[in-house]
């Protein structure tokens, strides 16, 4: 069973300036956004390289099978690789979704789903991302490996 810990990361440093205050103001604005809200993401972790985001299920998160939708598991490494990215890359560029592949390893009904995600490669366009998603007793439910465009304007910040 994995206990919530949420942590502050250090201050980081790019041409001369402090970034906490923007990845604050990054991560208030990820989790007020109306996706994140829809789903109940909440970003736990952010450093250099390393993300990892969580989700409480909840009845709307469920297929009329009872188990957690493909979709919501995906969303969830999708977004924790987004923001592993975002803490490599200083916060400078945005990361966009080119190709994710994703294999659900065990069904989930109920419960809290964990996403750990690792830069596995970061160059000036392309990055790419491993997500592990586990369950409250620490069981890979669902292994994802997510390719990222990066764009380099600063539009949206």
């Amino acid at each position: 069973m994995f206990q919530k810990q949420i942590t502050t990361p250090e201050p980081t440093f790019h041409g001369g300036q402090i970034m906490q205050p923007k990845l604050e103001r990054l991560i208030k604005r990820g989790e007020n956004s109306p996706f994140y809200q829809l789903l109940g993401l909440k970003i736990e972790e952010i450093r250099d390289n390393y993300a990892r985001l969580s989700i409480e299920i909840e009845p709307k998160h469920t297929q009329f099978l009872k188990k957690v939708h493909g979709g919501v598991i995906a969303s969830l490494a999708d977004s924790a690789a987004a923001w592993a990215i975002y803490g490599s890359n200083h916060l400078e560029a945005t990361p966009v979704t080119v190709e994710m592949k994703i294999n659900f390893l065990k069904p989930v009904e109920s419960g809290k789903l964990l996403a750990e995600a690792r830069n596995v490669h970061c160059g000036s366009r392309i990055c790419v991302a491993d997500v592990e998603i586990k369950d409250n007793e620490n069981s890979l439910v669902a292994k994802s490996l997510v390719t990222y465009y990066i764009l380099h304007d600063k539009q949206g910040r």
